[in-house]
């Protein structure tokens, strides 16, 4: 059995005046779906780096505009 390896990610971003009001939700999702594929297929220099396919798991943990 691998190595687990437990996280909590906290993300801010601010978005470009103008841009719709759910645009900030979609880029979120889009960048964790993204970021789930590069954390189990990822390459870095030194080759692939050894996360078991389909193991990650990346959820937003809370998410909103800031008030």
């Amino acid at each position: 059995m691998g190595v687990k390896w437990p996280a909590r990610l906290k993300v801010d971003f601010e978005m470009e005046d103008g841009a719709p009001a759910n645009l900030a939700e979609t880029c979120l999702r889009v960048a964790v779906g993204e970021f789930r594929r590069y954390i189990e297929t990822g390459v870095i220099d030194a080759g692939k780096i050894g996360v078991k396919r389909g193991s990650a798991k990346v959820l937003i943990v809370a998410q909103g505009p800031t008030t």
